[in-house]
């Protein structure tokens, strides 16, 4: 068993079996969509693809689990996390090779649809095994979102260098055989992990809930996990974690056609988004002892818009790399903290058979700005032009957030009942 000490006293046991094959999930995930997320865009400015057309594309990605995300969540409470992440990761690794055969661009927006919605389909799995064995303290998703930082911080660069010495054909393998390594992560994740917390009845597969007809979209389950947001705590946490992912978005698709744009190699462009993602790895671990001494309602406010503010101001940076450099750490600091903070205020919120939507909630959240975001910029960039778009785009975002931290304010949820004059 793993035990961590808090100032709130002993933690959760969780069985190491469980938890260190689990956090390898994390690990492989993270590095398999850094991978793609560095390859994809560089492979659209490489077939001549328009500001909007990348912008499409990227948004493209995002598309299917919007929709489909609480489906998917649903599935695994259904018929078991680990087998539907299996099912998820075989598939979209099949996929990844047929990009460099793609060159036609209504063929890479349908990759970019499937690959999305599996990727992000297997993610959800691996945050609902981590939430129910950790049974959502934030030491053991703090060390989740660790694991997946760490995965991170050499793969931009690492897929930014594979690009520049074997092209796209060597970029698209690399990520083939990281699609493999998470099959591997997968399969060593012992069966009984996801019942952890669960009583017998609560097993997903239990009673008879393993006919055909639990395999349909179901518009019940729609309606049941929406209903989560009620609780002011779920309410906030799908908010941030809608806008906590619009610097990451921004990141994945005008970040890096900007960078280039101005003459910087794939190599500097991966090395500043491993800056990012070292951060990251550190603001994950920062987010337990952060969140027992200040209010999280707070903690996720503030840093959201810190991660924001880092990505709004590329453009007035200059393409100076050290300046970029610590503005991607700022903002990967953020980023990284605000993952397990949020997962852990929603996690704790919701009893352990509802896991797994709760967090596809979260997603489809994530999705939705995921969705707009790129291509709302992309017009912008061609209105206005791709320099003042940043600003533009990240003003209004600023704004809304700001929005929020003032509806938190007044929410007696938050703050407690309001004194009479």
């Amino acid at each position: 068993m793993v035990r961590a000490e808090g100032k709130t006293g002993s933690r959760p046991e969780v069985p190491r079996r469980a938890y260190y094959p689990v956090l390898g999930t994390s690990l492989a995930a993270n590095i398999n969509a850094d991978f793609m997320t560095v390859a994809v865009p560089l492979w659209a400015v490489m077939l001549g693809a328009t500001p909007s057309e990348i912008g499409i594309m990227i948004g493209a990605r995002s598309l299917l689990p919007f929709f489909l995300a609480i489906y998917g969540g649903a599935l695994m409470d259904r018929f078991g996390t680990r087998r539907m992440m299996l099912i998820f990761t075989s598939i979209s690794t099949a996929l990844v090779p047929l990009y460099p055969l793609s060159p036609w661009f209504p063929a890479l927006v349908a990759l970019q649809m499937m690959t999305g919605l599996l990727a992000n389909l297997y993610w959800i799995g691996a945050q609902t095994l981590i939430a129910r064995i950790g049974r959502g303290d934030p030491h053991y998703l703090g060390m989740f979102s660790f694991a997946s930082r760490v995965g991170s911080i050499g793969a931009p660069a690492a897929i930014g260098l594979i690009w520049d010495l074997t092209g796209h054909w060597g970029a698209f393998a690399a990520s083939t055989v990281t699609g493999l390594a998470l099959i591997a992560c997968t399969v060593l994740v012992p069966r009984w992990a996801e019942f952890h917390g669960l009583a017998p009845d609560q097993h997903p597969g239990a009673a008879d809930s393993r006919g055909w007809r639990d395999l349909m979209p179901n518009l019940r389950d729609y309606i049941d996990t929406f209903a989560l947001l009620a609780m002011p705590a779920v309410a906030l946490g799908i908010s941030i974690a809608l806008l906590r992912h619009t610097p990451q978005t921004i990141q994945a698709s005008f970040y890096i056609t900007y960078l280039n744009e101005i003459g910087m190699q794939a190599t500097v462009i991966g090395a500043l988004i491993s800056c990012a993602e070292v951060a990251g790895a550190g603001g994950s671990l920062l987010a337990a002892p952060l969140m027992r001494r200040f209010p999280a309602h707070w903690i996720l406010v503030v840093f959201t818009m810190l991660a924001i503010a880092m990505v709004t101001l590329t453009p007035v940076l200059g393409g100076i790399v050290v300046l970029l450099g610590v503005a991607q750490v700022f903002r990967g600091l953020s980023h990284g903290l605000l993952h397990p903070a949020t997962f852990s205020v929603i996690s704790r919120a919701l009893p352990p058979q509802v896991q797994a939507r709760g967090v596809a909630l979260r997603t489809t959240g994530n999705r939705l700005g995921a969705v707009l975001l790129p291509v709302v910029m992309g017009f912008v960039a061609e209105a206005v032009g791709v320099k003042i778009s940043f600003l533009v785009v990240g003003c209004a975002l600023l704004a809304i957030v700001a929005a929020i931290g003032f509806a938190v304010s007044r929410n007696e949820a938050f703050v407690g009942p309001r004194r009479a004059d």
